[in-house]
């Protein structure tokens, strides 16, 4: 099949924050070669100038919303969606829940890692403030080693089993010797501290060593199960379907070939069948940050107001706080009585709340001439053409229709022409945010 809007669309949504009108349209005539090297490869940095709340800029540090609308910001105006995209994925595959110094930092690192090498990645990790302060990695001594860092590596962020309780205690050995310093600010240092190292030699996967840290990460990554696992992972990030062996083979393949470098998996993946299966019926739930963040890029807005972020937690997804150190639960699960009814609190603050919400439609707006599917199209240009199936569209026209005879709802008899217009806009706009195709992607 030729590489289309519908392509461009598709791959903007699993690989970033869905594509405006204007981006479809470019990249579908670019070609996919193009586009995926425009996502490896594009230039860096932000677009368009900083939020304002209140005419104030955002202040993650001293506001604990602002943490959240900080990284919404982000992925609303970054030039490179791939990457804010990973490290949505390794802020999940990593979880810590820290000081809001340290998440900033760590979220920074993620960004800065997302596409090279894993053994580098996990490395910075490992020494990484804040996950050592969630999983007590800082102060595991020799005399006391702290085995909750050894087990999370080996079983969430490496291999997801193949080991015994004995590696995880020898690992925990491996680990020791770094140190905390506190203060009235909060942690002030993390260093390696050798006298509180355990030296000493350490049985883990069978093989003998003095291992520290850094030999011990490269037995993890070494080790049979590693590639697989985090292929499939980076996999299901991406693609709902399954892979086949073939697949799998071809990506562990890949990726040991080019020393573990997570762009070698991410290429091949943005390049398969298999993501662009079904162009006409995605099924990949939208997670809440992916949900709000496409909402607002597509629109063309930016973050204007703060509701977003209690928005975001009533969604089930606050940025930095995950619910436990095996992060969120993805796919279905993100929808729920409670998260659907905040997805429609969503609609209501982009439309109604506030004396101008961002996608005010002011009264004497609307137009009571156009026809019904003329309605529906100005509503989808104004929310930047989202994907709507044909049932949908049917539904809506209808409704369209019906705003302008006396024959339905009591509370529209007797309104004029043109306030029903407006009424029109604002529910049709309403409807295609919180109506089930906006979940999908």
């Amino acid at each position: 099949m030729p590489w289309s809007e519908a392509h461009v669309r598709r791959l903007f949504w699993r690989a970033g924050f869905g594509a405006t009108p204007a981006e479809a349209a470019r990249w579908a005539q670019a070609g996919q070669d193009a586009t995926i090297k425009y996502l490896l490869d594009g230039a860096r940095g932000l677009a368009g100038p900083a939020p304002l709340l209140g005419g104030r800029p955002l202040d993650p540090l001293n506001e604990w919303s602002h943490r959240a609308l900080w990284w919404l910001d982000r992925m609303v105006r970054t030039r490179r969606p791939l990457d804010e995209k990973l490290t949505l994925f390794w802020s999940d595959h990593f979880p810590s829940v820290a000081d809001t110094p340290l998440v900033l930092a760590q979220n920074r690192m993620f960004r800065a890692r997302a596409l090279g090498s894993f053994r580098k990645l996990l490395g910075a990790v490992t020494r990484d403030p804040a996950m050592q302060v969630f999983l007590s990695l800082a102060d595991s001594t020799k005399e006391a080693p702290n085995e909750n860092y050894a087990r999370e590596l080996m079983e969430l962020f490496t291999l997801g089993g193949g080991y015994t309780e004995r590696d995880i205690r020898e690992a925990a050995r491996a680990l020791t010797g770094f140190r905390s310093k506190w203060g009235d600010g909060g942690l002030q240092r993390i260093w390696f501290d050798p006298s509180l190292h355990d030296a000493g030699v350490k049985r883990i996967f069978g093989r003998r060593g003095r291992f520290g840290a850094d030999g011990l990460l490269d037995l993890v990554v070494g080790h049979p199960r590693h590639a697989p696992f985090l292929v499939r992972k980076l996999w299901d990030f991406f693609v709902t379907e399954p892979p086949d062996r073939a697949t799998l083979r071809s990506l562990t393949r890949a990726y040991r070939q080019s020393g573990l470098r997570v762009a070698a998996v991410v290429e091949r993946i943005l390049r398969h069948p298999a993501l662009y299966a079904r162009l006409d019926a995605p099924d990949m739930v939208k997670c809440p940050l992916v949900y709000v963040a496409g909402t607002l890029r597509l629109a063309g807005l930016g973050v204007t107001i703060e509701d977003y972020s209690w928005l975001l937690e009533q969604m089930g997804q606050f940025p930095f706080d995950p619910p436990s150190v095996a992060g969120w639960d993805w796919g279905p699960a993100w929808l729920t009585s409670q998260t659907m009814a905040a997805r429609v609190r969503f609609g209501n603050a982009m439309l109604a709340w506030n004396d101008h919400p961002p996608l005010e439609v002011p009264d004497g707006a609307g137009d009571p001439g156009l026809s019904p599917d003329a309605q529906l199209d100005r509503a989808l240009d104004a929310l930047g053409r989202p994907w709507i199936s044909d049932a949908t569209r049917r539904v809506l026209v209808d409704l369209a229709a019906g705003y302008f005879t006396d024959l339905v709802k009591p509370w529209q008899q007797g309104k004029p022409r043109q306030q029903r217009a407006d009424m029109l806009q604002r529910s049709l706009r309403h409807l295609i945010l919180s109506g089930p195709d906006a979940h999908l992607h």
